[in-house]
């Protein structure tokens, strides 16, 4: 049997303020669920077998980089294994364990998300290690402190861990409900499932990858990012599969083969263009795509995709989210929440990243945007 939605079931636009405001009273089993599933990923950050890498050089002191264990993909995979053993096998829990308690767990992390970016603030404050930009609002929510440390681990980097794992989690636990009720999966969850769990795989695959972006290297930690990995990251992403559980869709053969080469299409720019960034900052004489990589000054890369765009990762990005939300076809704009979320957001931040780049290099970045006119589509932003 299906249980109330987080939303309702109409699935218009206007349910979106429900699903945010989808309180529910914390209890004992979704504490307990939430509490033993950052202890797993808390503890097994430390004992799962990984490999240690340098990150980049801090911005506020260049000769200084910080330690960080990449061992994600090993752990994606015992979280995963531990889900299929504990409940399949063991019968420990039910594998539509976050369907069951979704409002309360939805409540409890929301809670959890303000207590811990409070704490941060007094601590970032009193410690010393922050440093106070704006007003207490404007402080809370873009953070005080870089790289906040508990237990061994960078806070930052390893938020991450509980937002796309639970998400995942989410996805497989929305996806048994369907399974229970239905005795099948509709070839839409199927879809959809297979296309998310892909970009998680790929995320801890390339893991390192994230140590020179711009929320590790430039940005504080504050209710942005951690209500953005906690809350949004693992319960907004997953509204597909909430209005594929409640209406099944049964894509055609042509409908999945098209859907599937726009997803594989987005993935591979996504993929190859982070890829090359990546390379770039870490040994700039690397070759791409066979060529000794053309630069500005040795600073701005303009070889592979980023001589075509300036931000072709985004698009490659757009592309991919756009495709999660395809197998729901387009029987109500909700389902493309995510992705519409994102061309907003990257836009915002495309645009922090031009006034940055212009003040820290002048003339240099008028010259990258003549190289590279372009930003997310060629011969036309």
């Amino acid at each position: 049997m299906l249980q109330g939605l987080p939303f309702s079931e109409d699935f218009s636009i206007f349910a979106l303020p429900g699903m945010l405001t989808s309180w529910r009273a914390p209890t004992y089993e979704s504490v307990l669920i939430f509490s033993s599933f950052l202890i797993f990923l808390g503890v097994g950050s430390h004992i799962v077998p990984g490999r240690y890498v340098k990150g980049q050089p801090l911005i506020y002191d260049q000769t200084k980089r910080l330690t960080y264990k990449i061992n994600g993909l090993n752990l994606f995979f015992c979280l995963i294994g531990f889900f299929f053993f504990g409940s399949y096998y063991m019968k420990w829990f039910e594998p539509t364990l976050v369907y069951d308690h979704f409002g309360p767990i939805f409540t409890t992390v929301n809670i959890f998300a303000t207590l811990l970016t409070i704490t941060l603030f007094i601590t970032g404050i009193t410690s010393g290690r922050g440093k106070r930009e704006g007003n207490l609002i404007h402080d809370l929510f873009l953070g005080v402190e870089l790289n906040p440390r508990f237990a061994g681990l960078d806070l930052k980097f390893f938020a991450l861990r509980p937002a796309l794992m639970g998400w995942i989690m989410v996805n497989f636990s929305l996806a048994a409900q369907e399974y229970k009720v239905y005795g099948s999966l509709s070839t839409g969850m199927i879809l959809y499932q297979i296309f998310t769990f892909i970009y998680a795989f790929d995320y801890f695959y390339f893991e390192e990858c994230m140590l020179s972006t711009w929320d590790i290297i430039a940005e504080n930690w504050g209710f942005m990012l951690i209500w953005g990995d906690l809350v949004w990251i693992c319960f907004m992403f997953a509204v597909q599969p909430w209005f594929l559980l409640y209406n099944r869709i049964h894509l055609t053969s042509i409908q999945m083969i098209i859907i599937s080469t726009i997803f594989v299409i987005g993935f591979a720019v996504f993929r190859i263009s982070n890829s090359q960034k990546h390379q770039f900052k870490t040994d700039p004489k690397a070759l791409i795509w066979g060529k000794k990589p053309e630069t500005i000054a040795g600073k701005l890369l303009v070889s592979g995709f980023w001589g075509i765009l300036r931000k072709p990762n985004y698009l490659g990005d757009w592309i991919v989210a756009f495709s999660f939300s395809f197998p729901c076809l387009f029987n109500t704009p909700i389902v493309y929440l995510y992705p519409m979320y994102l061309v907003v957001l990257n836009s915002h931040r495309q645009w922090r990243d031009h006034q940055k780049c212009s003040k820290k290099y002048g003339e240099l970045w008028k010259e990258y945007c003549r190289r590279v006119p372009y930003v997310v589509l060629p011969g036309l932003i």
